[in-house]
């Protein structure tokens, strides 16, 4: 391991993947500075699954990266509340059906779970699960050309029919990743759906934290940064990565100061890194040039709080909507809180004042969230820009590692190549590798 004496490293960006670099250095002893160009640190943080920074969110219990952060940032004695929820899918004939959860051993839960799984037709059922069977035997093999061909056309060659695609197997695309089964590549559709269906049972437990993502992370790591004397600058844009001898010298600001340290991590999203980089390194390395094949869209999230109390939280799949599912969660005894997320342009593009259609209330009634007489006492919308990122075939092989070809500059990021789709784990496992990176330099 590196010795940290005198080792400096800045950080550009303040969200859950530069946060998680700052930790794991911090405790290390490195001299760690944070630029975030917005007041806050964590700003616009999001799972994946719907939450705000300061709402309750939901934990995958495969999510293994974001579930030992929790537990260092809490000691046992004081980890958030949570309870687990089932994962419900909504059918056709506006009915709802659960995801069985069996305790069977891996991976004998998996072939059980699918066939007990009423929201796909039987026949279907015993032909998939006759298929991953095979797959565990050795007597299949998932094909080598999965990222080149699109999820929905891989799903009807192992003959799941156009209807399970919209009901089941789309909605969970869209929950998992954003994407839609018709531009995602295969390998990104198995790669989401392995961890959380084909592993271990307690893999596949959903987890809704009571306590919001800023009560549960942000805060907790920047008290400890600021314990250890971490210098964060809020308010601060970077404007251009300087370079001597193909290594960064330091960062120019917007005000026209120079930062300069050791080890560089850019902790930004996509869209804001590339501006960053000298047009030299851009002709030189194919992994900067690379960069420019990825592709993002925004997501919308529509925040409703009604008058009525919620027993359990939920969510819900939803098929054939703008809308790719509801997470209802209680705020109060008497209030309950719902979270519709969508990526149509029509949401992302309305006026900021403007009111939910009154389709989304339409909708909450037909699922029978939205009790009868219950007032909506508040909504909200949020866009967040180029949140999703497009996992359409090819974009596995353009999305960058960490260690970049430049020696002292790493990249974090949920975009970056960390093994799963563009998500709070994502985000933290490629902090991680950021932080052993330098650790064992």
């Amino acid at each position: 391991m590196t010795p940290t004496a005198a080792q400096s490293v800045l950080i550009i960006g303040g969200g859950p993947s530069g946060l998680t670099t700052a930790y794991r250095l911090s405790r290390l002893g490195y001299r760690v500075t944070i630029i975030e160009e917005s007041p806050l640190l964590g700003d616009n943080v999001t799972t994946g699954y719907h939450s705000h920074a300061s709402r309750p969110f939901t934990i995958l219990g495969c999510h293994r990266a974001t579930q030992a952060l929790l537990h260092s940032l809490h000691p046992d004695t004081r980890q958030p509340p949570s309870s687990e929820i089932p994962l419900e899918f909504h059918l056709y004939d506006n009915s709802l059906v659960h995801y069985p959860r069996t305790n069977f051993p891996a991976p004998l839960h998996s072939w059980v779970n699918l066939l007990k799984f009423s929201g796909i037709p039987w026949n279907e059922r015993w032909r998939l699960a006759s298929w991953v069977e095979q797959l565990w035997e050795g007597d299949a093999a998932l094909p080598a050309d999965l990222e080149h061909r699109t999820a929905d056309e891989w799903l009807a060659s192992i003959r799941q029919t156009p209807q399970t695609c919209r009901v089941v197997w789309n909605p969970l695309a869209r929950w998992l990743t954003g994407n839609d089964l018709s531009t995602m590549s295969a390998d990104a559709f198995v790669t989401s759906v392995r961890p959380f269906f084909l592993k271990t049972p307690s893999d596949s437990r959903i987890s809704v934290v009571q306590d919001s993502l800023n009560a549960c992370f942000v805060q907790p790591i920047t008290d400890a940064l600021t314990q250890v004397g971490t210098t964060i600058l809020f308010n601060t844009e970077a404007v251009q990565l300087r370079y001597e001898r193909e290594r960064i010298s330091g960062i120019l600001l917007r005000d026209g100061s120079l930062l300069q340290a050791d080890w560089y991590v850019a902790a930004l999203p996509l869209q804001q890194f590339t501006p960053l980089l000298p047009e030299r390194w851009l002709t030189r390395y194919a992994y900067f040039q690379q960069l420019g094949e990825l592709r993002s869209s925004d997501c919308t999230i529509f925040h409703l709080q009604a008058g009525q109390p919620c027993a359990t939280p939920r969510l819900i799949l939803l098929n054939d909507t703008a809308f790719h599912s509801v997470f209802a969660t209680a705020t109060t005894p008497d209030r309950t809180h719902f979270s519709l997320l969508t990526t149509d342009d029509r949401f992302s593009q309305a006026p900021p004042d403007s009111t939910p259609d009154i389709a989304i209330l339409d909708l909450l009634r037909s699922l029978r969230l939205l009790m009868p007489g219950s007032k909506i006492l508040s909504t909200n919308r949020q866009t967040i820009p180029n949140s999703i990122l497009s996992l359409k075939p090819g974009t596995k092989l353009h999305r960058p590692i960490q260690r970049s070809p430049i020696h002292n500059l790493l990249l974090a990021g949920n975009w970056t190549d960390t093994g799963w789709p563009p998500n709070l784990e994502s985000a933290i496992v490629s902090g991680n590798h950021c932080a052993d990176a330098i650790a064992l330099r």
